[in-house]
């Protein structure tokens, strides 16, 4: 069935940790960007989404990562992904976004991301 999506949310040590499993469509383009933004509202030193478990990823997925990373651009968190599904990594590819997100094996290496300094610095 389209348009059903489970999401977690969860701060590792500097790291918020969205997971996103299932459909990122039109249909749960709300569901997604309220899980991105509460780890946002975590102020972590990066913002990593795990998309394991993505089964869909259209360009309604693509636009709220897109404008989620334009976001945090302006302080200073990067945006990564964890383990993108394939349909994310062939989405990403088609549409010549794959360069914008690093893609990390775990949260580990996605902590290896931070800027030096803290968002605010």
């Amino acid at each position: 069935m389209v348009g059903e999506l489970k999401t977690g949310v969860e701060l590792v040590g500097t790291v918020a940790v969205c997971t996103l499993a299932g459909d990122l469509v039109l249909d749960t383009e709300e569901q997604v960007r309220a899980a991105l933004d509460e780890g946002l509202a975590l102020a972590p030193r990066v913002l990593a989404v795990d998309l394991a478990g993505a089964e869909m990823f259209t360009s309604s997925g693509l636009n709220v990562l897109l404008l989620t990373r334009l976001a945090t651009q302006e302080c200073g968190v990067p945006v990564v992904l964890i383990a993108p599904s394939g349909v994310v990594r062939r989405v990403l590819q088609v549409t010549e976004a794959a360069g914008l997100f690093p893609v990390c094996t775990g949260v580990e290496e996605a902590g290896r991301h931070a800027p030096p300094h803290g968002p605010d610095a």
